[in-house]
């Protein structure tokens, strides 16, 4: 019993999950059909050629909308009334909604919406959509996709009315296995001309009368019969001229936009620069006037006139650290210049002061020598203390005549 249950356990979390997946791969990837908004008209295209739409103008400013009530089914398959917006041919095939065209291939399948091409493989599928190439497996079966359809649909968005989207009914389908178009032009309308019409002639109880596929025709009203087979090559050709030349148009306008808006920015800039120049300008100006009578005129900042100011601030700080070397040399040198004079001059005191120590020395050992001669009692050496005196007073006599002798010879030198 155990083993039962967890048998089904095991096959109801198996079937939920491969549900899930299948739910997630539903929302994230295109599966039944391809889905784009093209102008305001959003085209759901499925395998074969068929295709649904949707057509809401606020698609034109942003891929996001909002309906009240997404319950409500607003396919044009399901049965809503876009009279006032598209054009028919003879066949009942919608040829234009609003100002998007739609161009079909000799079978009725859909080969163009307004700027995005559409081609099939030769197994009667949808091989390219815009840029998104679609691959198939053996079962004919979407495998893998490569690419996106433009630039405006990268990827697939899932929106709740998605699910809504249908192929139409089998009586109505245009899409046949004969080629019943190819010898058939029709003729579109502008969207003004079409208003037009449909304001005045429109009938909401008129009865729309197409042809199918497999019925002979008699005479058209929506379009005529050619003589020559319609080049599909031709038709793909100029409106991818024509869709060439118009991105072209838009991306020069969108370059000359932003050309024109770096210009305004760079203006913008210039000025903003000339001004903070200006008033750099005066600021300098006034400075120099209170500091010197000479006005220095401040040179425009560029890139030549920083790197000029920069070596002339390292070669002042150059100059200026070898001013202060060389200050700092002469101080040194000036101080060992003291220094040795001041040991000279210390030197030749010392060497002055020796001989005058001497004889000072000597006549005070004179002096003391009298002293105790003369201290010594008169008894002892009276012969020799005589002797000494008249020595001196001799001495002294002698001096005495000298200087007379001198100073008589002066004066008479000088009568």
């Amino acid at each position: 019993m155990k083993n039962i249950l967890l048998i089904f356990s095991l096959l109801f979390f198996g079937i939920s999950g491969s549900a899930s997946e299948a739910s997630d791969l539903r929302r994230n990837a295109y599966t039944d059909s391809f889905i784009f908004i093209e102008d305001g008209v959003e085209f759901a295209i499925y395998p074969n050629g068929e295709f649904d739409f949707y057509y809401n103008p606020n698609f034109r400013r942003t891929n996001v909308v909002n309906i009240s009530t997404p319950n409500v089914n607003i396919s044009y398959n399901s049965g809503y009334n876009y009279d006032p917006y598209i054009q028919y041919d003879d066949y009942g095939a919608v040829i234009q909604v609003e100002n998007v065209p739609i161009y079909y291939d000799y079978y009725g399948r859909i080969i163009q919406a307004g700027d995005v091409l559409i081609d099939y493989n030769r197994n009667g599928r949808v091989a390219r959509v815009g840029n998104l190439y679609v691959r198939y497996n053996r079962f004919n079966q979407f495998a893998h996709f490569s690419g996106y359809i433009n630039h405006y649909n990268r990827q697939y968005v899932y929106r709740p009315w998605h699910r809504y989207y249908s192929r139409p009914y089998s009586h109505v389908s245009i899409v046949f296995n004969r080629p019943y178009r190819a010898y058939y032009q029709p003729n579109r309308l502008t969207y003004v001309q079409h208003n037009t019409y449909y304001t005045n002639n429109y009938n909401t109880y008129v009865n729309k009368n197409f042809y199918r596929p497999d019925q002979k025709v008699v005479s058209y009203n929506n379009g005529r019969r050619t003589s020559d087979k319609r080049d599909l090559q031709k038709i793909n050709t100029r409106r991818s001229s024509q869709v060439v030349s118009e991105n072209n148009t838009r991306r020069s306008a969108q370059n000359s936009t932003r050309a024109n808006a770096s210009n305004n920015e760079k203006a913008v800039i210039s000025r903003r620069q000339s001004s903070s120049n200006s008033a750099g300008k005066a600021i300098r100006g006034n400075t120099s006037r209170s500091s010197d009578t000479r006005a220095t005129k401040a040179p425009t900042r560029t890139r030549a006139n920083t790197q000029a100011t920069g070596s002339r601030t390292q070669a002042r700080t150059a100059q200026v650290k070898n001013t202060r070397n060389a200050r700092a040399q002469q101080s040194t040198q000036r101080k060992a210049t003291v220094k040795k004079q001041a040991t000279q001059q210390r030197r030749s005191n010392v060497t002055k002061s020796t001989p005058t120590n001497r004889n000072t020395q000597a006549r005070s050992s004179g002096r003391s020598n009298t002293r105790v001669q003369s201290s010594a009692p008169a008894s002892r050496k009276p012969a020799a203390v005589k002797t000494q005196r008249n020595t001196r007073s001799g001495a002294v006599r002698g001096k005495t005549s000298t200087r007379n002798n001198t100073s008589a010879r002066n004066v008479n030198g000088r009568g």
